[in-house]
């Protein structure tokens, strides 16, 4: 969240500027403004919002297609266990049928050798019977390989027929189980998406929310602030009115004489700087890269060196230290005539509640790195001014 803490603060100033100002025609151009604002991030909203269905509902079919092919492939399995058992069967009966085949052949070419062997001691003519018995002979075992023979060869149709349909429902399988995996990969994907805009949304709800209850409770500590010291200077003039006139007058010449220190700051330039350092955020408009969109503060930033000492512009008193939200620690003083100064982003305080300051007394310490960056501001009334008109030409 540390990377949205300047949005956060710019967008709660920008609020609390909206509430406060007098002007009605520069409370509608920042009202318009106020609405740009969030109009851009409804849209953000809502394009996160798209996309999360998109993401859900390509998810939801890449699991439909994966158990589809998961029924696929286990009825593939199936096939194949019957594939192979035919496969097995058609091999038995085949090598069966050749051995008894090659059995029989041989038993024939025993049984010509043996013909043949008989020719010269045996005659047809003197013994026609032996040769007649000796060619049934010769004929039946022709039969039976002949029988056998065209088993084998049955048989050997069926193997490369199992064998064949082996093969194709292997290379099925193969095809089934690499869409399986791309689809399986597509999901991680899907779902690494899925997380990153599910992230982002709840991040832009937590900010919208952080801002809302920012904006109200620091416009809610500024009012009080402020009528407290309006409810001071009543009490004031009240006593003054109950004495005598000539005090009275008196009294009036020495405020006129005395004239408050920041507010002629604002015509002279003569306040000096919290902290040494250079403005990395503008008073007004800004801005902001991550968001792509601007925003308004209702004060400036000053990055400064580690651990620098933050001093006070001009004397008063101190009515608020401690922690308010995404403004981290924050320290601010109320000067005479309605005049406020804000310091925030503070690692250190060092001053007190209902402690008088004077110029230059030091209030915090920064802290170092991305945080020894001050948030100054000035409010007359609780209407923000730019803090470049009151300080020093020059830092």
């Amino acid at each position: 969240m540390k990377k949205y803490t300047a949005v956060i603060i710019c967008l709660l100033q920008f609020v609390l500027s909206f509430a406060q100002e007098p002007d009605i025609k520069s409370q509608s151009k920042q009202l318009s403004e106020v609405n740009k604002t969030i109009k851009a991030k409804q849209i953000e909203k809502d394009k996160l919002a798209l996309q999360e269905k998109v993401f859900k509902r390509e998810l939801k079919n890449l699991n439909d297609l994966i158990e589809r092919n998961e029924k696929y492939l286990a009825q593939i399995a199936n096939e194949i266990k019957t594939a192979q058992k035919n496969l097995d069967n058609a091999s038995r009966q085949y090598n069966s049928a050749f051995s008894k085949s090659a059995e029989w052949n041989q038993s024939i070419l025993d049984e010509f050798e043996l013909f043949h062997k008989a020719t010269f001691v045996i005659s047809y003519e003197k013994e026609p019977f032996v040769y007649k018995i000796m060619e049934a002979a010769f004929r039946s075992k022709k039969e039976n390989f002949d029988k056998e023979k065209k088993v084998a060869d049955t048989y050997s149709f069926d193997v490369k027929k199992w064998e064949k349909a082996k093969r194709e429902l292997l290379d099925l399988k193969g095809k089934e189980n690499k869409f399986v995996l791309e689809r399986k990969n597509l999901m991680l994907e899907k779902n690494e998406l899925l997380k990153s805009t599910l992230g982002k949304k709840a991040v832009a709800e937590a900010e919208i929310k952080s801002l809302n209850e920012s904006a109200k409770d620091l416009q809610d500590l500024i009012k009080k602030l402020s009528q407290a010291q309006k409810q001071r200077q009543q009490e004031q003039q009240q006593q003054q009115q109950m004495q005598q006139q000539q005090k009275q007058q008196k009294k009036q010449k020495e405020t006129a004489r005395a004239r408050t220190p920041v507010r002629e700051a604002k015509y002279r330039k003569a306040l000096p700087w919290p902290v040494e350092g250079i403005v990395a955020v503008n008073f007004g408009k800004n801005k902001h890269k991550e968001l792509d969109t601007y925003v308004i503060s209702n004060g400036i930033k000053i990055k400064a060196k580690d651990f620098a000492q933050v001093k006070s512009v001009d004397s008063g008193v101190v009515v608020f230290t401690g922690n308010f939200r995404s403004y981290g620690k924050v320290v601010i003083i109320e000067h005479s005539d309605s005049y406020f100064s804000v310091y925030g982003q503070l690692d250190k305080i060092l001053v007190k509640d209902e402690q008088k300051v004077s110029k230059g007394t030091v209030l915090a310490v920064l802290g170092s790195g991305d945080e020894s960056v001050l948030y100054f501001e000035i409010r007359h009334d609780n209407v923000p001014d730019n803090p470049m008109l009151w300080l020093i030409k020059g830092n």
